[in-house]
């Protein structure tokens, strides 16, 4: 009998399952995105002064927070697209 379990090995399955919801995950990296937008303005604008050129900074980089993330999405979507519809 312990010979047919040591020479079995077990069936490993790897499900694709998201760690947090994906509404749950968008208010995050909002948060996170507002949070750069305010850092990095508030440090331009106390070192040159310049309130325009502060809060222009800090949206391009609060934007590219979102840019990553949808970009990294659609190259998994990309990637992964036969494997998708298998599993359908």
């Amino acid at each position: 009998m312990e010979k047919k379990k040591k020479g079995k090995k077990p069936e490993i399955k790897f499900e694709k399952k998201p760690w947090i919801e994906k509404k749950k995950g968008l208010v995050l990296i909002g948060g996170v995105s507002l949070i750069l937008v305010v850092v990095v303005a508030y440090q331009i604008i106390r070192g040159s002064g310049h309130w325009g050129q502060g809060i222009l900074w800090g949206l391009i980089f609060g934007a590219s927070v979102f840019l990553v993330y949808f970009g990294m999405n659609a190259f998994h979507n990309l990637m992964n697209k036969d494997k998708d519809s298998d599993q359908k």
